[in-house]
């Protein structure tokens, strides 16, 4: 993907908060046409055998930012995560979320707004590359 396609607007459709067009076409520049990537997935279509048995109303109903389906290799989960992730019953579930994704062989990578100020202002360029490549670098994933 060249630096002309990254900075074409994505629709509005189901984009829910600030930063996730920024970090889908990122991420979507990074790992190429060989994934599919889906945004606001239901969490509960990543849950296999018993999982799916113990999720609350409140899980089945719980959607991901972005999940990158890779050929062979794990699915990557990016939570674009803004304040509101910071309060003790949000960051309680969040912490339950992320155990249950990698219990079922994803890859869970969490973008934060104190950590990507640039993605948050929806801007792509070698700030915002930069931002969420060191999250990729982190997962080892990069």
């Amino acid at each position: 993907m060249g630096d002309s396609e990254l900075n074409q607007p994505l629709p509005d459709e189901k984009f829910v908060g600030e930063g996730e067009r920024t970090a889908l076409k990122i991420i979507q520049s990074i790992f190429g046409d060989n994934c599919e990537y889906k945004i606001q997935y239901l969490f509960k279509k990543l849950m296999k055998g018993d999982f799916l048995d113990t999720l609350s109303e409140r899980q089945e109903k719980e959607t991901l930012d972005i999940v990158v389906f890779r050929i062979e290799k794990p699915t990557i989960v990016i939570r674009v995560q803004d304040k509101h992730h910071n309060g003790i019953l949000k960051s309680g579930q969040d912490v339950i979320q992320k155990q249950m994704l990698e219990w079922n062989g994803c890859i869970v990578v969490d973008l934060w707004y104190r950590d990507c100020p640039t993605v948050w202002k929806e801007e792509i360029n070698e700030t915002s590359i930069e931002e969420i490549s060191a999250n990729l670098r982190r997962a080892k994933l990069l």
